[in-house]
């Protein structure tokens, strides 16, 4: 696992003098007793997962040391994010919500038009407790970006957990697999290699590499166990509405838009339906699947079971990716792109926003504690831990022991470690193509709505497309 490169991040943090109680941007207010001088207690709800609350809760007890007024509650919600919201947004009215919430931008999208989004520029400009010049620079600018693409102007979330999607594969199996005999253009007749599937298009996936590759598995060698529905397949997929807005943003597709401040619904099309067709018959043919299309389970315990030989997940997922009681090398790259399209892959991870109260104390407690769990080197920190996210800051990305963390050589063959140090040094090839749709009332709505539509694209007989679609985009317009 992660225990060798937590080894060499600790030992680091020693000889490079680090704190992990003072670090920049931590410094008290104006006196010892902090910025907030009455008794103030936050709720932070998030569905992190058991690293993650570890480090959450150490934060919680250093930051007391910050602000010894402040009391911050830290709650583990279960569910998915879409549960976490509707928590949110049942608890509304009963006043049981929290002042900090881990929030994908359609959901920070509905906090805003319920009027309970604190708008945060205020707080971050502000001369005395905000970020400096130099800090708000050190934020990957994407993620910044993103907590402002919304339909009210100003900054109305923050990062935390950013991750995206990766083309996991099955090292073991595919470089140096010989498909000449089979295709003699499959790689220019070269044996596969890692250049290759980074290069992958979606054309090529399915004219080309998953027929040769199942060609392969009948006549010359099995390479590929058939699921526990007798039928063999090549490529998984776990999103099925991340892949929709994906293929939309690579092939120059309407998906939504903002205009007039207002969302909408512009994903029904002819080229569209002409996709999803395409994607229809890979499924048929044993090509490809998805999560939808596998009953609601996720394509990584087909991986994992060798059972197909690519998985597309999040990064923030990663340790789904290995079985320590199947382990394979696990190889790391772009998902496919679109033929003569533009190269996108679409942003993940749910940011931080914080909900008001209608008392100054708590949202300001609130700002400076995510500002505290986002410093330099808690930035670092997340980032090595949570198994899969990124570091949010451009400094933690560069610092030594990130740069440790993203070297692979010392990591043991078919382990989690090699594959983490992959992921960690997979952000460099994938950041400059990360993109983010417009967050609006109903975005949630349409992105689930567009979900359902590309699983059903799949199981049904594309003659149901028209209606398939119509239902999507009426049920769509409904939310705005």
């Amino acid at each position: 696992m992660k225990k060798r490169l937590l080894a060499l991040a600790f030992a680091a943090f020693a000889a490079i003098g680090l704190s992990a109680c003072g670090p920049e941007g931590a410094t008290p207010g104006p006196s010892q007793e902090g910025f907030i001088k009455d008794p103030t207690t936050i709720y932070l709800w998030t569905t992190s997962g058991d690293s993650g609350q570890t480090l959450l809760n150490r934060w919680v007890e250093e930051f007391k040391e910050i602000e010894p007024n402040v009391t911050v509650v830290n709650v583990k919600q279960s569910g998915s994010y879409n549960d976490l919201e509707n928590m949110v947004i049942t608890g509304f009215t009963a006043n049981n919500y929290p002042d900090l919430v881990a929030a994908y931008p359609d959901h920070v999208a509905d906090y805003i038009d319920y009027g309970k989004a604190v708008k945060l520029d205020d707080y971050i400009d502000n001369a005395e407790y905000g970020w400096t010049t130099e800090e708000k620079a050190d934020f990957v600018p994407a993620y910044l970006e993103e907590g402002q693409e919304y339909t009210v102007p100003g900054t109305w979330s923050l990062p935390f957990s950013k991750s995206t999607e990766a083309m996991f594969y099955n090292e073991d199996v595919l470089i140096g697999l010989d498909l000449s005999s089979v295709d003699s253009t499959i790689n220019n007749g070269n044996p596969i290699n890692a250049p290759y599937l980074s290069s992958l298009t979606w054309e090529e996936l399915f004219n080309k590499l998953c027929p040769a590759l199942l060609k392969y598995d009948a006549e010359v060698k099995d390479i590929i166990q058939p699921c526990d529905d007798g039928v063999t397949r090549v490529f998984g997929y776990d999103s099925d509405d991340n892949l929709f807005i994906t293929l939309a943003k690579q092939y120059n597709l309407p998906y939504t838009s903002v205009n007039n401040g207002k969302g909408s619904v512009d994903f029904n099309t002819p080229e569209m339906k002409e996709l999803l067709t395409k994607f229809h018959d890979a499924y048929e043919n044993g090509y490809f699947t998805t999560k939808g299309a596998n009953e609601g389970n996720y394509v990584n315990e087909l991986f994992t079971a060798n059972q197909l030989l690519f998985s597309v997940g999040s990064t923030g997922g990663t340790t789904y990716q290995f079985n320590s009681n199947n382990p394979m090398n696990v190889g790391v790259a772009m998902i496919p792109q679109a033929e003569n399209g533009t190269t996108s892959t679409i942003m993940q991870g749910p940011s931080m926003a914080i909900l008001d109260h209608s008392d100054e104390n708590r949202r300001l407690a609130s700002w400076l504690f995510y500002k505290y769990i986002t410093n330099e080197d808690n930035a670092l920190s997340w980032g090595l831990d949570s198994t899969g996210y990124f570091p949010i800051r451009l400094s933690a990305l560069e610092n030594p022991i990130y740069l440790a963390a993203c070297d692979e050589t010392a990591a043991q063959d078919k382990s989690l470690e090699k594959l983490y140090a992959r992921v960690n040094n997979y952000f460099n090839d994938v950041n400059p193509y990360l993109f983010v749709s417009p967050a609006f009332k109903g975005s949630s709505t349409i992105r689930t709505q567009v979900g359902g539509l590309f699983t059903q694209a799949l199981l049904q007989d594309p003659s149901n497309l028209d209606k398939l679609f119509a239902d999507a985009e009426s049920a769509s317009n409904l939310a705005l």
